[in-house]
């Protein structure tokens, strides 16, 4: 089952659970039909989950960066170099010899300053406030030099606007298809949760709208658009969209609005109302097999689904405001199942508003790593492999320059993808000795040059070549 992500106005559901079921030949959508809703007992479908968990039995022990290139991989930083030497001929007809290193780079300071966050990006580079894990990696120069080309694809190719070949996102056309289909390579889990995402902008542009109701209040909507084969459907109603998934096999609860609900009779708000907090009332879309569930807690809530019905019945606990204390609420199946899945894209959303950049998995037993330390590990790869690659500019350092700069006697450990990358890693005396990172007990007047750490390399002991190695 295809997604492919495509701007098409206001979202019709808040959050879809998906759940993936037998391969059923995929079909076109079918043509407008007259739906007969009755209240009828549900049919229950084979929802059983016939395929792995891709997390447990292939994403364990991948590092960040190598969980990072399953989706964002070398073909599309090369595919971001290539457009970015285009356009610096087009715009100032000179040659930009810039390098997948240096892009890589300019990536990996991008995700650092959506971590450690400052006024202005020169501020990196500024001697008062000045960042070394960036600023070391690339001048800032280089950097704007960078930022002034960066293009995801040729300006020459796009149609003009009214010819019907015209793409409102032609700009980063290629880079969404290219890391949309990386994304197609994984399997999928169980269930998915599916919603609108904004991406905040001030830009001037079509596809920008207004939500007052969002932290962002301006940037573009995307939704996921379900297709197979090639083709993209639209869907007016809820129930032609989970007709649709249904005769491919994947199987839907969401909450939907009651006016996407064509022709489904259902108990009035004061009926439920009157019959008190957890009651609710259901109608089966018999030509389908799609079951609508109007639950009632505080206000009414809707439920749409091809496999969670009624049964099995719950109980849940709410603040009663009247008596001062919690109640037991009655809750059906469904309402239960939609409440464990829900909000993925939701914590997807307040995961990426941590580090936003402003500038416009796990093996079993272990610790889970959090997203700080898993975008740091990213962007410190990233800049590591990068700064051997990216030659030096300016003039060099005195030696009276260098004496005042003092050196500070902590640094920090090295990812494992770069201790154990077998590349750049050489010896280097210095002047005074510090602490083994090995074997801590003795000091050594060797370091290498890459992972910065003090290392023995004698005769008798080779720390070095176990620490890049073990």
């Amino acid at each position: 089952m295809a997604q492919e992500l495509g701007n098409i106005g206001e979202s019709n559901v808040d959050d879809n659970i998906i759940q993936r079921n037998s391969g059923t030949a995929a079909s076109k959508p079918n043509k407008r039909r007259d739906l007969a809703w009755r209240k009828v007992d549900f049919v229950q479908p084979d929802a059983a989950w016939k395929d792995h968990l891709v997390v447990d039995q292939e994403m364990s022990g991948k590092t960040p960066l190598e969980f990072v290139r399953l989706f964002f991989d070398q073909g599309v930083v090369n595919h971001i170099r290539d457009p970015t030497k285009i356009y610096a001929l087009q715009k100032d007809a000179k040659e930009f010899g810039v390098s997948s290193a240096e892009v890589e780079c300019f990536l990996g300071i991008l995700a650092f300053t959506g971590i450690v966050k400052m006024p202005s990006y020169r501020s990196y580079w500024s001697n008062e406030t000045r960042y070394p894990v960036i600023a070391d990696a690339m001048s800032r120069d280089r950097f704007e030099q960078i930022k002034k080309y960066l293009h995801f694809n040729d300006n020459l190719t796009q149609k003009p606007r009214g010819d019907p070949g015209h793409d409102k996102i032609h700009k980063v056309r290629p880079l969404i298809e290219m890391i949309r289909d990386n994304f197609m390579k994984i399997p999928p889990e169980e269930h998915q949760a599916v919603d609108e995402q904004i991406v905040p902008t001030k830009q001037r542009i079509l596809l920008k709208q207004y939500n007052p109701k969002k932290p962002h209040k301006w940037g573009y909507k995307f939704i996921s658009r379900a297709g197979e084969s090639g083709f993209v459907y639209d869907f007016e109603m809820y129930t032609d969209l989970a007709q649709t998934l249904s005769d491919q096999g994947i199987l839907t609860l969401a909450k939907v609005r009651a006016n996407r609900l064509k022709g489904c009779a259902l108990e009035s708000n004061s009926k439920l109302k009157a019959r008190g907090r957890g009651s609710y009332d259901w109608r089966v879309e018999t030509q389908s097999n799609a079951i609508v569930v109007k639950w009632y807690d505080n206000k009414p809530v809707h439920l749409i689904s091809t496999y969670a019905a009624l049964d099995p019945e719950d109980t849940c606990r709410r603040w009663d405001g009247k008596r001062k204390e919690y109640a037991d609420v009655k809750r059906p199946y469904c309402m239960k199942e939609y409440n464990r899945f829900m909000g993925g894209v939701d914590l997807a959303d307040m995961l990426l508003e941590l580090y936003r950049i402003d500038f416009k998995c796990l093996a079993a037993g272990q610790k889970p790593m959090n997203l700080l330390q898993f975008k740091t590990n990213v962007a410190r790869v990233l800049l590591s492999g990068a700064s051997l690659a990216t030659p030096k500019r300016g003039r060099p350092l005195s030696d009276a320059d260098a004496n005042s700069q003092k050196k500070r006697n902590y640094t920090c450990r090295p990812p494992d993808s770069t201790r154990l990358d077998k590349q750049g890693h050489f010896p280097a005396w210095i002047e005074s000795k510090q602490r083994c990172r090995v074997c801590v007990q003795a000091h050594s007047k060797v370091k290498c040059i890459k992972c910065e750490v003090s290392l023995c390399f004698t005769p008798n002991r080779n720390c070095f070549l176990t620490y890049h190695t073990m």
